[in-house]
């Protein structure tokens, strides 16, 4: 269990340690962590339209409810593990830190897990398995927004991992719903 601590403090630190050496490294972590969940959605609206129209409505219904999921578990995690013990974000645990942003990152919420990976990972694996080839495109910038949350110091590696986690456990659960209620 320390090895994968040291593991995970050491990958923080050196993942963020490129930043504030490039303003335009900076510029770019900072949109990618913070504004780049919103474009995802417009993305998705965006091609489905043009594309596959009539499952447009279908995908962003369970891209909503597995959010919904996501967002509770997140938050039913952040409560039992915060009674164990308290996992303050980096910036707060280590002054080498160096924090871009303060956009989305309070110090008084825990880091454990990524609401913003798990949202992006929902939409990625939602559109994932409806169409293939553009899911793996939203899967990889959920996985270039769960990299810059850490670049920008407001999250661990195993943070992202949670949130990862979290939103494949909800994309899973949301499929099976809509398997049960497609065969009744």
């Amino acid at each position: 269990m320390e090895f994968i601590r040291f593991l995970d403090h050491s990958l923080c630190l050196w993942i963020n340690g490129l930043a504030g050496k490039f303003v335009s490294l900076d510029s770019l972590g900072i949109f990618c962590a913070d504004f780049l969940i919103f474009i995802i959605p417009l993305f998705i609206i965006l091609f489905y339209f043009f594309s596959r129209r009539d499952r447009l409505v279908p995908v962003f219904l369970k891209i909503i409810l597995a959010m919904a999921l996501a967002y509770l578990v997140s938050h039913l995690l952040n409560y039992a593990l915060g009674i164990f013990f308290v996992r303050h974000r980096p910036f707060l645990a280590y002054p080498a830190i160096y924090q871009l942003s303060k956009f989305w990152a309070s110090p008084q919420d825990f880091s454990f897990p990524s609401d913003h990976t798990a949202a992006a990972f929902v939409m990625g694996l939602m559109v994932f398995m409806d169409w293939k080839k553009f899911g793996s495109i939203l899967l990889f910038f959920a996985l270039i927004i769960g990299l810059s949350r850490i670049f920008i110091g407001v999250h661990y590696p195993l943070d992202i991992l949670g949130g990862i986690l979290t939103a494949l456990f909800s994309v899973w659960i949301v499929n099976i719903i809509f398997r049960k209620n497609k065969k009744s």
